[in-house]
């Protein structure tokens, strides 16, 4: 494991409706990125229930794909042997980094055999979940196991992804590193671990080293204790092909492909159809900066109600339900400036988890916020193999001005009654035989 990374911080979980953050004993750190996003759409038209589907960030590279482990002896070993599912870069959105300062490295990198491209750089587009353009990656696989992916977005931000198959490092968590081209260009950088897989490395509006790796032999990556590097072969054409998509997909003139994951996740539109909200319209939040997220999926009612839910792995420190949703809604209290009223209703236990309803109202400078609530904490025992139980926090909410306060709450009511419905069955153990199916009669 990368030495710098190894440290843990709580996770600090940016909860939108209040503008304000909700400390719950969560392992990870939410990374701070670009903010150069285009703002939500209005909506994309109805939700339409349909089949289960993970969510995850839009947005894969081409050919960007991480599976496997890495070498030995190289940046990121994995804390475990299992590979880390996923693409590397969703969370890289090409965004603005801190101008990067030449400095010479205090001692030089370990000689490392340089990783040699396993083929031809592959270019192509992403978009976003409701189908625009959003930028282009170029990415390719080194013999050494590991991956290289640049991202260029519309404003011309270049971004460097660096995927170490198998690492399993903590998401959000930041780290220095030192980048070097032929020992001649050398940069202090900042790098986040953007997936358990990746590290994305801002490389801002650098023109020389930009430049440098499109012209140099070797780049190398070093990390306190750890060092990688890569033969620079085919990165002239893979930067100019790069910069070709942007331009063709800031004009129109290039043909996308089709979103990878939708605007909101099935399950969840059946959920709000069950809950009478038909009418709901979703809001592609991939779009919104990271850090500005109403949630995991984000819904509009109306002109002036906003709809989310969002998920927080928990830990058994946090506590039962009870302190669970009262450490929630006192971290809620601290991004009110003004009058808060929280109000919430007893915990209700169901076979499958458990529910709580209740809202909180924030009152500053003669305007007012209202924001009904659903909680609902899924607990599952823990397995054979598993390091401790399942917990997870769902967090439903409906945001709206003093006046629309009823529509917000109506809307919270359906998804109670529909979530009370559902949970009348114990929910599955996973990795439990399924029950054997009733003998039919003759």
């Amino acid at each position: 494991m990368v030495p710098s990374l190894s440290f843990s911080a709580p996770r600090v979980l940016r909860h939108l409706l209040l503008a304000g953050a909700a400390a719950l004993c969560l392992t990870g750190a939410v990374a701070a990125q670009s903010t150069e996003q285009q703002p939500p759409a209005a909506g994309s038209g109805l939700i339409l229930p349909g089949a289960v589907k993970t969510p995850q960030q839009s947005g894969s590279p081409a050919a960007g794909t991480i599976g496997g482990g890495p070498a030995a002896g190289t940046i990121g070993q994995p804390a475990a042997s299992a590979p880390a599912a996923g693409t590397v870069g969703a969370a890289a959105q090409g965004g603005p980094a801190a101008r990067p300062t030449a400095a010479a490295p205090a001692s030089p990198p370990k000689p490392v055999k340089p990783g040699v491209p396993k083929g031809e750089w592959q270019v192509g587009p992403q978009v976003f979940s409701d189908g625009s353009f959003k930028m282009c990656g170029a990415s390719v696989e080194f013999d050494n196991n590991l991956h290289l992916i640049f991202l260029r977005n519309p404003a011309k931000r270049v971004q460097m992804v660096l995927g170490i198959p198998g690492a399993q490092m903590p998401t959000g968590q930041r780290a220095a590193l030192k980048v070097s081209i032929d020992g001649k260009i050398n940069r202090e950088l900042g790098a986040v671990v953007s997936q358990p897989n990746a590290l994305a490395i801002g490389l801002g509006d650098d023109a020389e080293l930009l430049k440098g790796l499109t012209t140099g032999s070797v780049l190398t990556i070093e990390v306190p204790g750890d060092t990688a590097s890569f033969q620079l072969k085919g990165t002239t054409k893979a930067m100019n092909d790069l910069t070709n998509c942007v331009d063709q997909g800031v004009a129109g003139t290039l043909k996308l492909p089709q979103p990878t994951e939708p605007v909101i996740a099935p399950t969840l539109a059946k959920l709000l159809v069950d809950a009478g909200l038909s009418n709901a319209r979703a809001i592609p939040i991939d779009k919104i900066p990271p850090q500005q997220r109403p949630g995991d999926y984000a819904w509009q009612l109306g002109d002036k109600v906003l709809g989310a839910v969002r998920s927080f792995p928990m830990g058994e420190a946090a506590g039962d339900f009870n302190k669970v949703a009262d450490t929630y809604m006192e971290q809620l209290k601290k991004s009110c400036e003004g009058t808060y009223t929280p109000s919430l209703a007893a915990a209700e236990k169901l076979p499958a988890y458990q529910v709580r309803s209740g809202s909180v109202s924030c009152e500053s400078q003669g305007s007012k916020i209202h924001v009904a609530l659903v909680m609902q904490l899924i607990e599952l025992p823990k397995q054979q193999g598993q390091e401790q139980a399942i917990r997870v926090l769902n967090v439903f909410s409906h945001e709206s001005t003093d006046a629309e306060k009823a529509q917000a709450d109506a809307a919270s009511a359906g998804i109670v009654k529909v979530l009370k419905e559902k949970g009348k069955e114990p929910l599955p153990t996973p990795g439990a035989p399924a029950p054997a199916a009733a003998p039919k009669a003759n």
